[in-house]
C-alpha cells in the first residue's frame, strides 16, 4: 500500500501534542494502514467512523488521510469547535451531534474509533451493542482507554478534587448545576484488560492489537505533558507489565455478523 500522507503529516494535522497523545495517533495510523493492506483497499476508499470525537484531535488527522470520515459527539460545543477548526478543508468529513447509544446512519464502516470513551459510559453493553451494528465481519474497532487500576486512575482517586466536584452543596455555592453521574465529564467505569476484552468478546469482537500508553510518570500531570519526561514514560510503559500502564491502545476485529450486518451492504469495496 502507498504510505502518503506520511505519519508525520497525520500527526501534524492534530491539535494533540503531548508524547502520549502522539503515541496514540501513531497506533491509530498503524491500525488503519494494517487494515487497508490486509483488505487490499486504497486508503481513499476506507470509511471510518469516530464515536464521541470531541474537539477533533483524532478526527482531523483521519480526514487528512483522504478517507471518508464520519464523526459525531453528544457535546454541541465540541462539535461546533471541530467544525470551525475543519473550516471546510475536508470534503470527505461529516461531523454531527449524535448519541452513541442511538446513532444509526444505516451504514457500515471499515474502522471505528472509540477513543477515551468507554470509561465515561454508564451502560457500556448498550453502547457497544449499538456501535457494533455499524460494523461488517472483518471491520476493526479501535479502543483506547485508561487502565482502570493503573497509575493515572489511582492518582485521580486520591485527588480531593475528584470528590469535591461531586458535592452538590459546594456546586450550589459555586453556582453550578447538580452533579450527574455519567454526564460525560467524569469516569464511571474502571476496566481491567480482562473486563474490557470480556465485554467486547460478547459482541464477537476479538483483540488483534495491543499497546500500552504511558506509565508511572503519568501520575504527575506536568511531567505527562513534558516532552522529555513524557517520552521517557511512554518508553517505560513499553517495558513494564501491562497492569502498570496508565492506559491501553487496542484494536478488535468483528468475527461474526449480526442480523443487521447480514442484510446491509458494506460501504467500501476491495
Amino acid at each position: 500500500m502507498p504510505s502518503e500522507p506520511q505519519l508525520d503529516s497525520f500527526i501534524s494535522a492534530s491539535i494533540y501534542a503531548t508524547p502520549v497523545d502522539v503515541k496514540k495517533l501513531k497506533f491509530i495510523f498503524s491500525v488503519i494502514e494494517e487494515y487497508a493492506g490486509a483488505k487490499n483497499i486504497k486508503r481513499e476508499a476506507l470509511c471510518i467512523l469516530e464515536v464521541a470525537c470531541g474537539s477533533g484531535g483524532i478526527t482531523l488527522p483521519l480526514a487528512s488521510l483522504g478517507c471518508q470520515v464520519r464523526a459525531f459527539d453528544i457535546n454541541e460545543e465540541a462539535v461546533k469547535f471541530l467544525k470551525k477548526n475543519a473550516d471546510d478543508k475536508f470534503e470527505n468529513l461529516t461531523v454531527t451531534i449524535d448519541d452513541g447509544y442511538t446513532f444509526n446512519d444505516e451504514k457500515l464502516y471499515d474502522v471505528i474509533i472509540v477513543s477515551e470513551v468507554l470509561e465515561h459510559v454508564l451502560d457500556p453493553s448498550k453502547f457497544i451493542a449499538n456501535v457494533s451494528q455499524r460494523m461488517a465481519v472483518g471491520s476493526y474497532l479501535v479502543v483506547t482507554i485508561p487502565n482502570g487500576y493503573g497509575p493515572w486512575e489511582l492518582k485521580n482517586r486520591i485527588d480531593p478534587r475528584t470528590y469535591l466536584k461531586k458535592w452538590d452543596w459546594l456546586r450550589r455555592l459555586l453556582g453550578k448545576p447538580p452533579y450527574v453521574k455519567g454526564d460525560g465529564a467524569d469516569h464511571c467505569q474502571f476496566y481491567t484488560w480482562g473486563q474490557l476484552t470480556t465485554l467486547l468478546s460478547s459482541f464477537s469482537l476479538r483483540a488483534i492489537r495491543f499497546e500500552k500508553s504511558d506509565s508511572l510518570l503519568a501520575m504527575f500531570r506536568p511531567l505527562r505533558k513534558s516532552s522529555l519526561f513524557g517520552n521517557i514514560d511512554i518508553k517505560l510503559a513499553d517495558i513494564l507489565p501491562y497492569w502498570l500502564a496508565s492506559g491501553w491502545y487496542s484494536a478488535f476485529e468483528l468475527e461474526e455478523s449480526n442480523k443487521l450486518t447480514e442484510t446491509s451492504p458494506a460501504i467500501s469495496m476491495p
